[in-house]
C-alpha cells in the first residue's frame, strides 16, 4: 500500500514572535503609518471574489523609496511575509495573505518622478494608478496604453503582468515595463503608439 506525507497545515508557518518582533520595530520607526486594526487588515486582503478572506497581520504606509527599503529589510530579517497593495482591484486574490505578514500599501508613493518627452519615457512611483498617469501625460501628447478595466496602480498592474483591450496593439506590462527599481520605468517608440521594453538606443529614434 503506497502511503503519502502529510503535509503540515499552512497556517503553522506563521510565526508570533517574529510578526510581534516586527510590527514593533515597524512601528517604533514608522509610528501611524503602520495599522494593525482589523477592518484596515481585511480591506487589505482579497475582497472582490469569492476568495476567502485572509488578511495580513498589519498593514503600512510608505512616502519613499527608503521607507519600502527599511520595511522589507525589517520583515526579511525575521522571515515575515510582505505584501505589495495597489488599489486592490486584482480579481486573482494577490493580496491576500494566506501566512501572514504586512501589507505595504503605496497609496502615498504616486508622483511622477521624470517624463523625457524627447525620449517618450517616464519615471514614476508604484502606486500612481494608470489613470492618473495619462492625466499627467495628456499635455505632452503622450499616453500610457494599458487599459485593464479598473482603474489600477502600475505597480499592481507590472506585478500582475496585465493585459486589456489593447493588448492585441500595444502588448501586455511585460512589453511596456523594462525596468522595475522601486517605481517602474517606463518607455515607448517614436511612432506615439506603442511602448516598448527594448533599449531605445535603436527602436527609439
Amino acid at each position: 500500500m503506497a502511503l503519502a506525507q502529510q503535509k503540515p497545515d499552512p497556517i503553522a508557518r506563521r510565526d508570533p514572535a517574529a510578526v510581534n518582533a516586527v510590527i514593533a520595530a515597524l512601528a517604533a520607526k514608522f509610528g501611524n503609518r503602520l495599522v494593525t486594526s482589523q477592518a484596515v487588515r481585511e480591506q487589505h486582503a482579497n475582497t472582490t471574489t469569492w476568495i476567502a478572506n485572509e488578511p495580513p497581520d498589519a498593514v503600512i504606509f510608505p512616502q519613499a523609496a527608503p521607507d519600502v527599503q527599511d520595511i522589507v529589510r525589517i520583515c526579511a530579517e525575521r522571515r515575515v511575509p510582505v505584501i505589495p497593495f495597489g488599489t486592490g482591484t486584482s480579481l486573482e486574490g494577490h493580496v491576500n495573505a494566506p501566512y501572514g505578514g504586512v501589507s505595504i500599501d503605496f497609496r502615498d508613493m504616486k508622483r511622477v518622478l521624470a517624463v523625457n518627452s524627447q525620449d517618450l519615457d517616464c519615471v514614476v512611483e508604484p502606486g500612481i494608478t494608470r489613470k492618473e498617469l495619462n492625466e499627467h501625460l495628456r499635455d505632452q501628447g503622450l499616453f500610457f496604453p494599458i487599459d485593464p478595466g479598473a482603474d489600477a496602480s502600475i505597480g499592481g498592474m507590472a506585478a500582475t503582468r496585465c493585459s486589456g483591450t489593447n493588448a492585441v496593439r500595444y502588448g501586455t506590462m511585460k512589453d511596456n515595463v523594462p525596468r522595475r527599481r522601486a517605481m517602474p520605468r517606463l518607455r515607448r517608440s517614436s511612432s506615439g503608439c506603442r511602448w516598448r521594453a527594448s533599449n531605445c538606443s535603436t527602436s527609439c529614434r
